[in-house]
């Protein structure tokens, strides 16, 4: 077995692991990323895996055949090729390479692999009539510079650079097969201070106003402005300069007084807003969210969904906590619905008060239903999945579709921006950070530890999939849980009915 190892420039004494169907073996690269691999009696497929002096693991495979010689250079296309096959990570792949996986390695799925990387990268790197698997490649190294292959290796990483995104990152979008729309999201040039911010088009959700505006990021000039539409670009005001906030990351500040605001971004670039003095009449309500524009069809959002909001009966009623489920088909139809109170008990929606979802001309979606008409975004993320906002004149409803959650990993820690809204039109705004302490999953049940010394206790999971629930203990209050997806940013409902309250969390880098 042998090929070249790279990541347009060679890498030179690197390991490299090889592992067939029966048969193992390992080999160091030379100064030109070049490896051959002998193995005894081995039976293909084999799967290959190499690290990169920055830790990045890269693989690559080598399909069935009788020969006793196969090509197999590993690099970073190799590497999206094999995502794209193992239709997931490509690190389990290869560390389970059972049968299983090794079915996955054939002439087709490599076909379908490589059709499905080369639309993708569309823009990116043009791999027609290419099989990075085995094409020749020489990779440079020294003062000798590399062939067309490794040019490509070159694209590939420069665009990877300018947007921040990591190999791993983009991996994971392959694997999880989010399509062209996720992947151009996370392609796009970075703030130079904030790899989530990118150069493009933005939802800003008004929460509770029933708007959705439309604006642009530029990441050369780190301003954001409003557009009329994202088709014509044309701003319709001044761009708005964002000025990054001293040692910490993915915050800035922006505005003019008495409009200076606050904007947090989470790594997928949903974003909150936070004006800490409004400096007019109207009480504190939750922060305009910011939401990665994307065109995505109405079949994607099929699916049973679980929604936590934040909504009033009328404009005389105050803000309170809400929880819904909901189901949806191909049409954008929902087929059943209800409120939710507590942990157990829903009230299904009658018939007629199931709504429509259809695209709207301008961007996102319009649900129409027995109360009138609301405005709908959704995002799609690295790992596949759909986050959808929904904002009309008295609330906000935040969604997800109803897939179990894994467990964390004890002593995983996560710091992140907290922004709590409460029924008396009071808003908290905080840095925290939580460490997991414990885990159980058997039971579901998790514990983690607060940097103010607040320990609390969640059961993932429940009521429903997706969603997490946490009981009254000491100075913790009742409530439930979402996390919306990898977005980065999550969202909480208290079931605490003296203290109400509708809780957006952001994530830090870390």
């Amino acid at each position: 077995m042998s090929g070249t190892a790279a990541v347009g420039a060679a890498l030179a004494g690197a390991t490299v692991q090889a592992k067939c169907a029966t048969g193992s073996g390992t080999a160091t690269t030379a100064a030109d990323g070049t490896f051959t691999i002998n193995i005894d009696n081995a039976t293909r497929p084999c799967v290959l895996a190499v690290t990169t002096p920055d830790g990045t693991t890269m693989h690559s495979v080598v399909e069935p055949g009788s020969g006793t010689s196969a090509v197999a250079n590993i690099t970073p296309l190799t590497e999206l090729l094999t995502a794209a096959l193992a239709g997931g990570s490509t690190t389990t792949f290869f560390t389970q390479f059972d049968k299983s996986a090794q079915g996955l390695v054939t002439t087709d799925g490599l076909s379908k692999a490589n059709n499905a990387v080369s639309l993708v990268l569309t823009g990116v790197v043009d791999l027609t009539g290419i099989d990075p698997f085995k094409a020749p490649l020489v990779a440079a190294n020294g003062g000798n510079a590399g062939n067309a292959l490794d040019q490509l290796l070159d694209q590939l990483m420069a665009r990877l650079a300018t947007a921040k995104t990591t190999l791993a990152d983009l991996s994971t979008a392959v694997g999880s097969n989010a399509g062209t729309t996720a992947v151009g999201t996370i392609l796009q040039p970075a703030s130079a201070t904030c790899a989530g911010l990118r150069t493009g088009n933005y939802f800003m959700v008004m929460a509770t106003a029933n708007i959705v505006g439309t604006v642009k990021f530029n990441a050369d000039t780190t301003s954001i402005a409003p557009v009329a539409s994202f088709d014509a670009g044309a701003e319709i005001g001044p761009a708005t300069p964002l000025t990054p906030v001293d040692g910490d990351a993915c915050h800035f500040t922006g505005g003019t007084a008495p409009m200076v605001f606050d904007m947090m971004v989470a790594k997928s670039g949903m974003s909150m807003m936070v004006v800490p003095n409004p400096g007019v009449s109207a009480p504190p309500m939750l922060p305009p969210l910011l939401v990665p524009a994307q065109t995505l069809p109405v079949a994607e959002l099929a699916g049973d969904w679980n929604g936590l909001g934040f909504e009033r009966d009328d404009s005389s009623a105050p803000y309170a906590p809400s929880r819904v489920k909901f189901t949806l088909d191909a049409t954008g139809k929902m087929t059943a619905g209800a409120d939710c109170t507590g942990t157990s008990t829903c009230s299904p929606w009658p018939a007629e008060e199931l709504g429509t979802i259809t695209a709207n001309p301008v961007g996102g979606f319009d649900l129409t239903d027995s109360s009138g008409l609301a405005r709908a975004v959704a995002f799609k993320g690295t790992d596949g999945q759909i986050t959808a906002v929904i904002v009309h004149t008295n609330g906000i409803l935040i969604a997800t579709k109803a897939i179990a959650r894994a467990m964390p990993v004890v002593g995983t820690k996560n710091s992140y921006w907290d922004l709590t809204a409460f029924a008396d039109n009071t808003i908290l705004m905080e840095t925290a950070s939580t460490t997991i302490t414990a885990a159980d999953p058997v039971t579901g049940v998790y514990s983690r530890l607060r940097n103010d010394g607040r320990p609390d206790t969640w059961t993932q999971n429940s009521p429903l999939p997706g969603l997490r629930y946490r009981a009254a203990a000491n100075s913790v209050r009742e409530g439930i849980a979402m996390t919306l997806n990898n977005t980065g940013v999550g969202v909480m409902i208290s079931l605490s009915a003296p203290v109400p309250f509708f809780d957006i969390s952001v994530n830090r880098p870390q």
